[in-house]
């Protein structure tokens, strides 16, 4: 539990960090371009966020378990040739893709900017795709590695060098230099977190790829797993952009508006739930493969220890929409908060089938994963379609709860058969000791008018939630790795 605690940790600095530089460069951007600057750089990171899916490729899962499990081996043979073989392979096809936008720049910025004098834009934007993938490998080793210090490191410092370099690019080319900025950060991360790898983890495990040869059976196995990833999370692009092209052809752009401060604040603290089950459930469980008993537990460990942590942020969250929709957006979108309760009763419920589904790609259940996903966007995207005239965009933040809650039925029953999953006797009790205080807890937040006293309400329920769930021994827990992270990173002086 303890390394969970640490992972966690590492995970929660990296994604916060994130979204408050995030925040700081959305600032920079107003400030010093406009709206007119500001529309024209969003579309050049929607255009670059779009060739990520296609550079990466489902890389994410399958090389942090490729590496995890050869680690975990002590073939570290077979790790440096798992490396070499992938970073060749996927520097061909980065290479193929910025030789297409090169090919194709003219259409490509009429399509993404209305205008083809912005082909340089997309010949930019391509090149730093390149990069960020070659970023990306490194933090996947990291991960895969189970170096999650490192990894959270070369991210954060990452961040706060990349608002530094846009800032100084904006002053000096303004909206070019702001797009420019996007190729010189990646390239810049990528950089800081190879001399990280060769510096300091390269120390520790006999990493030496650039001495090993390529393999094709590594790569046909990476084949194997990465392309059902690929489909998957492609097909869940292409679905999800058609949900919000159906919210603007039939609600309007401002309906669509509305729908973005919803899905905008759960994209970012979700972030944090994708990097740590990615981050840690993947790697972890792949070197555990063959103990089918150690995986549950670990699964069991994540399940329990994000419930405690998301439950009482989603409440709190929901009881204080009046402070922060204004804040963050403008109080025009405070029409959209009544729905905001399925949208985070949706995030906590998914938060719950990640996790009872995420040992399906260390254990190479990767077919049912597969038709999981795929059915899951299908049926999301159906229901919207189909209700989304009648009862507007509740049909879209309703639906992602329904099928959320349907499906979490679903891997319930299905994944104790396929994979073995039960809930551990404590995480049945903490269930069914804080299920009705939660429920508690979001009509508190959802139906008392008055903010303050909704407040304190939400406040009482958070505390007995923290204090009432969490066993004796998880509290000691808690104080040992926070005395732990206190004497590594904060030594006494005498």
């Amino acid at each position: 539990m303890l390394d969970l605690l640490e992972a966690y940790g590492f995970f929660g600095l990296q994604h916060g960090s994130a979204v408050l530089l995030g925040l700081l460069r959305s600032k920079i951007l107003a400030a010093t371009l406009g709206p007119f600057g500001v529309g024209i750089f969003s579309q050049a990171n929607a255009f670059f966020t779009l060739l990520q899916g296609f550079f990466i490729l489902g890389l994410g899962g399958s090389l942090t378990k490729m590496i995890a499990e050869t680690n975990a081996r002590e073939d570290y043979e077979g790790l440096n040739q798992t490396i070499l073989t992938v970073l060749l392979a996927y520097g061909l096809i980065g290479l193929s893709f910025v030789g297409f936008c090169l090919l194709f720049a003219q259409p490509l910025a009429l399509f993404t900017f209305n205008d083809s004098a912005y082909l340089s834009y997309v010949i930019i934007v391509a090149l730093t795709a390149f990069a960020w993938l070659h970023y990306q490998e490194m933090l996947i080793i990291f991960r895969g590695l189970m170096q999650w210090r490192e990894a959270s490191l070369v991210a954060i410092v990452g961040n706060g060098v990349n608002v530094l370099i846009m800032f100084g690019c904006i002053l000096l080319w303004e909206v070019w230099g702001a797009v420019l900025s996007l190729l010189f950060s990646q390239v810049v991360s990528f950089l800081l977190a190879f001399w990280l790898l060769v510096r300091s983890t390269a120390k520790r495990y006999p990493i030496r790829f650039w001495r090993a040869k390529p393999q094709w059976h590594i790569l046909r196995s990476l084949v194997d797993f990465a392309g059902p990833l690929t489909v998957m999370n492609l097909l869940g692009t292409v679905l999800y952009l058609t949900i919000r092209s159906q919210i603007v052809r039939q609600l309007g752009a401002e309906a669509n508006g509305l729908y973005q401060a919803a899905y905008s604040v759960s994209y970012a603290y979700m972030g944090f739930v994708n990097t740590a089950i990615w981050g840690y459930g993947i790697p972890k469980l792949s070197s555990l493969k063959g103990n089918i008993g150690e995986v549950v537990h670990i699964q069991n460990n994540s399940l329990r220890l994000g419930w405690l942590t998301m439950v009482p942020f989603t409440i709190a969250l929901l009881a204080g929409r009046e402070i922060w929709i204004p804040l963050l957006f403008s109080s025009a979108f405070l029409s959209v908060a009544p729905l905001f309760i399925w949208q985070l009763m949706g995030d906590v419920i998914f938060f719950v089938r990640m996790n009872i589904l995420i040992s399906m790609v260390p254990l190479e259940k990767m077919r049912n994963y597969f038709i999981e996903g795929v059915s899951y966007w299908i049926l999301w995207t159906g229901f919207v379609v189909f209700f989304l005239s009648r009862w507007g965009i509740a049909a879209v933040i309703g639906g992602y709860f329904l099928i959320n809650l349907i499906f979490l039925a679903f891997d319930l029953t299905v994944q104790s058969r396929v994979n073995g999953f039960r809930l551990r006797q404590d995480n049945l009790q903490m269930f069914l000791k804080s299920i009705p205080l939660t429920a508690f807890g979001y009509l508190i937040a959802q139906f008392v008018p008055h903010l303050w006293l909704r407040l304190a309400l939400c406040s009482l329920v958070i505390l007995v939630l923290l204090v009432w769930l969490p066993s004796s021994q998880e509290k000691r827990n808690g104080v040992t790795y926070l005395n732990r992270l206190l004497s590594k990173y904060l030594p006494l002086r005498h």
